[in-house]
């Protein structure tokens, strides 16, 4: 039942993913005048829910509806107090699309009208997007730079997408229309009412106009499988083609230290000034609006080195990432070995012994200690955390940028993000990311007869040599690297089943846990090590 629940909350926070295009994303009184799982995710994000017919003239900050008539939206500007937010959807629009739909708006009072196109339609699967239909430059620019998926089916739905936003937009017949919109104050009243993004851009001092709403257009982006997953707003300046800024939100409170955590990490790597951080985004704002944490960076612009595979770059491109990771290790004193355990290896391998303890033979974690007491001091880095090919983008330019910087860690170890970055590069070159076959993947990148594993074997002397590592301790740093992402990896299986206990043939199917065991079973001597 929990499992369920968990889902069922997913499902309803998603589909009220338009409400980070209002003032408020958890608006204090709402109401729904339609059923069905809007009323239920309007329900969802308000701190009180009033059933329709139960509002008051001037009682709520929201009101949705579905398909409304020209009685419902009466119904719904008496409802709002001023300066609340409309939201509402059109399944089908009568001939005239968006621009009958806002005269309509206007004409029962609402201002601020924005129109939105949302893929997938909501009431049929979660919408990855919402898309200005009075911003097609913006659409244009947001719709080319979508990465070209590896999969035929894939690519064919992305041209599917991008054939039916040119044909319906130019007719005017783009459905579904979802709207938002706000109740204006009396005139005279000081107070100034905007949508969320207004208010972020009034805090980051990116514009100054009292109007701010009509600065910039909007493109919601709310990717992910999981409530953890942020939802990502792009700003353009009005009538530009690339956006400004990019805005990060939580999906839910639980979830805003990650992104407190990434505004932290971003400003310490370019306070640094290491020749890394040339590569990651600038940090514009952390704030708080309405209690909502907002992350403000620098938009970064490129193609995800994944979808660069098949282009005849990739030894260039490992070469590349492999140099910007060298430049993450810091100059001067190693750390102590007594210092890198107590803070990174010990509690890495007392939680894995802990979350894994029901499936763990009494072999492994005398092994794992064994390997990992062949290190000795080593030079600090700053760690990603996350350097996988999906945040890995690479610019017109040619220049490499770094994304999603929520699970760094300051103070880490060197070698540990090459690991993470040449299993994955071998995972998407060998077709692993669809099969599932990754320890295969993973064993054959361990030899140098593969292409893969040829691959490896370049960026890994290339690192050791550039930073003066003893190659005895590549082996002992890979498994490392599994033992701390096995953390993160049982938190996701968790969420996915709802937050319950997961059970033995969870444990057994955890990539990370398996990759432990590939490093365990070929477990070389120091010797073999350094013949490496």
């Amino acid at each position: 039942m929990h499992n369920q629940n968990e889902q069922h909350r997913n499902q309803l926070l998603r589909r009220a993913d338009w409400r980070y295009l209002l003032g408020d994303p958890w608006p204090r009184k709402s109401t729904c005048l339609s059923n069905g799982l809007l009323a239920q995710a309007v329900q969802a994000v308000s701190r009180v829910y009033i059933p329709a017919q139960e509002a008051s003239e001037g009682e709520c900050d929201l009101v949705a509806v579905t398909n409304p008539d020209t009685a419902a939206l009466g119904k719904a500007w008496q409802a709002l107090r001023p300066g609340g937010s409309f939201y509402g959807e059109w399944s089908f629009p009568l001939l005239g699309g968006s621009g009958r739909i806002r005269r309509r708006l206007e004409a029962a009072g609402f201002t601020n009208v924005a129109c939105y196109w949302p893929w997938p339609v909501p009431d049929i699967s979660p919408s990855l997007f919402w898309l200005p239909l009075d911003a097609p430059g913006a659409v244009r620019y947001f719709l080319s730079s979508r990465p070209r998926p590896p999969r035929l089916l894939a690519r064919l739905g992305n041209g599917v997408l991008k054939a039916l936003w040119k044909l319906g937009h130019s007719a005017g017949v783009l459905a579904p229309v979802c709207v938002t919109a706000r109740k204006e104050y009396p005139e005279g009243s000081k107070v100034i009412a905007g949508s969320l993004v207004a208010q972020i851009t009034d805090i980051s001092g990116n514009w100054k106009n009292e109007d701010l709403a009509d600065c910039y257009d909007t493109i919601l982006w709310a990717g992910g499988k999981r409530v953890i997953n942020k939802v990502v707003l792009y700003l353009f300046p009005t009538g530009k083609e690339l956006p400004q800024l990019v805005v990060k939100l939580p999906r839910t409170p639980e979830t805003a230290p990650a992104l407190v955590h990434e505004a932290q990490i971003l400003q310490a790597l370019h306070t640094s000034k290491i020749e890394a951080a040339q590569h990651a985004p600038r940090l514009l704002f952390l704030q708080g609006v309405d209690g909502e944490t907002a992350l403000g960076e620098t938009a970064i612009f490129g193609q995800p080195l994944y979808t660069m595979l098949g282009q005849g770059k990739i030894k260039n491109l490992a070469i590349q990432v492999t140099d910007w990771l060298i430049s993450l290790v810091e100059a001067g004193p190693p750390l102590p070995r007594t210092v890198w355990w107590n803070r990174i290896a010990g509690p890495a391998l007392r939680d894995f012994e802990q979350n894994f303890a029901p499936v763990l033979d009494d072999s492994v974690l005398p092994r794992c200690h064994t390997l990992l007491n062949r290190l000795g001091d080593l030079p600090p880095a700053f760690e990603h955390r996350d350097c996988s090919p999906w945040n890995l983008l690479v610019t017109l330019s040619g220049e490499l940028a770094v994304l999603d910087w929520e699970s760094a860690e300051q103070d880490g170890l060197p070698v540990l993000d090459l690991v993470y970055f040449l299993a994955y590069l071998a995972f998407f070159m060998d077709g692993a990311m669809e099969t599932g076959r990754y320890i295969e993947s993973y064993h054959r990148s361990s030899t140098t007869t593969t292409v893969t594993g040829q691959l490896q074997a370049v960026c890994q002397q290339r690192y050791i040599e550039s930073i003066g590592l003893d190659p005895m301790a590549l082996h002992p740093l890979r498994l490392l690297a599994w033992l701390i992402h096995t953390r993160s990896e049982l938190r996701h299986m968790s969420e996915d089943s709802g937050g319950g206990v997961l059970q033995v043939a969870d444990l057994r199917r955890s990539l990370f846990y398996n990759l432990v065991l590939e490093e365990l079973a070929h477990e070389q001597t120091p010797a073999q090590a350094s013949n490496q």
